[in-house]
């Protein structure tokens, strides 16, 4: 690994950027438009644009449970291709350019549903989610979590334990 590598896993990331979640049912799909998620004091904001609408969300990170990403396949476009793939089966009794031209059809749908795959942040609180959908590499966001989840768990921490660890690094 380069010098590189290291200084950018390490880097302090305290905003990030990509599309907001819509959900469909029990299915997040990307919306049109931008979030950014970003760490102010001791709350995390979120500023939402689509359209027309601006939302904004404050979350006290103390109350930030857990973070998560996700890296998954475009599954309706993945589902059509093997639902055209069968269909093309059929279609070779008929006509064999017609069921060719399905069948090309569908493994392009499906490569492109394998290769092009949709990746998340999701940042959990008692009652809130913010679900980015990620524009950039995943470890920018990944950094973003980890420095979530450390403010979080150093917000939470009573100030005598960590009087006692400064106190205890100090001596050692």
């Amino acid at each position: 690994m380069n010098g590189n590598t290291n200084i950018r896993t390490n880097q302090q990331v305290f905003e990030i950027t990509g599309a907001p979640a819509q959900v469909w049912g029990n299915v997040l799909v990307p919306a049109r438009g931008t979030i950014i998620v970003k760490v102010t004091g001791d709350t995390l904001v979120g500023t939402t644009k689509t359209g027309l609408e601006k939302r904004e969300t404050w979350i006290r990170i103390q109350n930030i449970d857990s973070a998560e990403t996700l890296e998954a396949p475009i599954y309706a476009l993945l589902g059509f291709g093997v639902f055209l793939a069968f269909s093309a089966l059929g279609a070779f009794t008929n006509s064999s350019g017609l069921g060719l031209i399905l069948l090309v059809a569908a493994i392009a749908l499906i490569v492109y549903a394998i290769t092009n795959k949709r990746r998340y942040l999701a940042i959990y609180s008692h009652r809130n989610a913010i679900v980015v959908f990620m524009n950039k590499s995943p470890e920018i966001y990944q950094q973003f979590a980890m420095n979530v989840l450390a403010l979080s768990r150093k917000l939470n921490t009573p100030i005598n334990t960590q009087t006692k660890q400064a106190q205890t690094q100090i001596q050692a």
